[in-house]
Order: structure tokens, then sequence, then C-alpha cells
């Protein structure tokens, strides 16, 4: 019995600390429900999409194909993780992730560059957008 509770303890102590990893990489300034848009004229085919970011590290996105977010395009889910300026979404069923730089302009304004893009993605050239906050 003695041996159990050593090991035991050790156990705790690490899934607190992989816990606490965790919550360190979710940067709170991002958690909330956000819009934002692809240039028109851009690089890459015009979405316009409406993104929750929650604290427990799950994030759904849903896009559109006219800025009214009128026209639904599809819905995707995941984990996300940020900090430091570094953005990484991880989709659900795809392989690798989006890894974005992002800027806070204010409280209700983020602005993000893309950098790394998962192979499925619709658009494979360089691009950024501004992300706005969704006030309730």
């Amino acid at each position: 019995m003695k041996k159990k509770i050593p090991l035991i303890f050790a156990t705790i102590l690490s899934l607190t600390s992989i816990l606490s990893m965790a919550a360190e990489a979710l940067d709170p300034r991002l958690v909330g429900s956000w819009q934002g848009m692809r240039e028109q004229s851009g690089k890459c085919q015009f979405l316009a999409w409406n993104s929750k970011f929650s604290a427990n590290g799950n994030f759904e996105i849903s896009f559109f194909a006219d800025k009214e977010r009128l026209k639904p395009v599809q819905i995707e889910r995941g984990n996300w993780k940020a900090s430091n300026g570094k953005s990484e979404l991880k989709t659900d069923g795809v392989l690798t992730s989006e890894v974005y730089i992002y800027t806070i302009i204010n409280d209700d304004t983020i602005k993000y560059v893309n950098t790394v893009k998962d192979p499925t993605a619709d658009c494979q050239a360089d691009y950024e957008f501004t992300e706005y906050r969704v006030k309730k």
C-alpha cells in the first residue's frame, strides 16, 4: 500500500501539470465569439465566418459564401491554442494544424496572418484577415 501512494501522488501531479500547461496555452483575450471575412478581391476565394473560441480549448467556425452570412458553406470544429502571438487550430478529422500569427489591436479586434496551412484548406496562399468580437 505504501508503494501505491507515491505512484498515485506522482500521477496526480503529472496530470495537474499537463492541465496547467494546456490552460496557459489559451490566450484568454481570444476566448469568445468573433466575425471575420476574407477580402473579396484577395488571393483566396471570398469567405465570411462566425467563430467561437471556448476557454476549454474547443472551437467552432461557421463559414459563409456571402458577407451577409446567409449562404452557409460548412462548419468546422476542433481544438485551439494560442499564446505569445501564435495561434494554432486543429480541425477535427484533419491531420495537420493551421498556424496564425496574431496581433491584438484592441479588446474587440485581432489581426491574423496565416503562416502554416492545412493541406486540405481551400486557400494555400498566404493571407491575412481581421476578426471583430461579437458583442451580445
